[in-house]
């Protein structure tokens, strides 16, 4: 699935994120960002959003090389985990165009 048709403004710089299959990571979009845009190389990964530990085999599947556009609100705590092997996770935040800040 393929990401086109979103008006959005980005929020700070793409990060990346090392994940493993023995240690979840957390990140945390920030505060003024209404999504973000993950995507995982070479191997798929497991994600949560209430705070848990993800496992390989608990949480969202997410599959490799495979754009998600995920919405977050105040506060949410993303955490993630490789199934397999020691993939890199990219992620960049964003915030919603609206009239008042174009």
């Amino acid at each position: 699935m393929g990401i086109t048709g979103f008006t959005g403004i980005r929020v700070g710089d793409m990060q990346t994120q090392a994940l493993n299959n023995a240690t979840a990571v957390t990140i945390t979009p920030p505060a003024d960002s209404d999504f973000i845009l993950i995507e995982c190389h070479q191997h798929d990964m497991r994600i949560t959003f209430d705070g848990s530990a993800p496992t390989t085999t608990y949480g969202f599947k997410l599959n490799k090389d495979t754009p998600y556009r995920v919405d977050v609100g105040l506060g949410t705590t993303i955490k993630l985990i490789a199934i397999e092997n020691n993939p890199n996770c990219y992620w960049q935040a964003f915030r919603v165009k609206r009239d008042d800040n174009a």
